[in-house]
């Protein structure tokens, strides 16, 4: 059973969805990030706690997105953390 975690924002004013998956049959076997709907990116995880995992995802997909204005279905901007 894989665990997601998922927000919808808003990319450069678009509605997005950003997701990473910390595990297929434990935590951290099968990880990947992904914007909307585009193929996953897959990642070896350099930890063993769901938090840290997430924490290198997100790491994954602030780089993907640098450059690019992220925020919340608000407008606001998105704070990462």
């Amino acid at each position: 059973m894989s665990i997601r975690w998922f927000r919808n924002v808003l990319i450069d004013n678009r509605k997005s969805t950003i997701e990473i998956q910390v595990g297929d049959k434990k935590i951290g076997d099968k990880c990947y990030t992904r914007i909307n709907q585009e193929t996953e990116l897959w990642f070896e995880n350099s930890y063993h706690e769901r938090s840290d995992i997430i924490d290198q995802g997100i790491d994954i997909l602030k780089k993907r997105l640098c450059g690019r204005t992220v925020a919340n279905p608000d407008g606001t901007p998105y704070e990462w953390n």
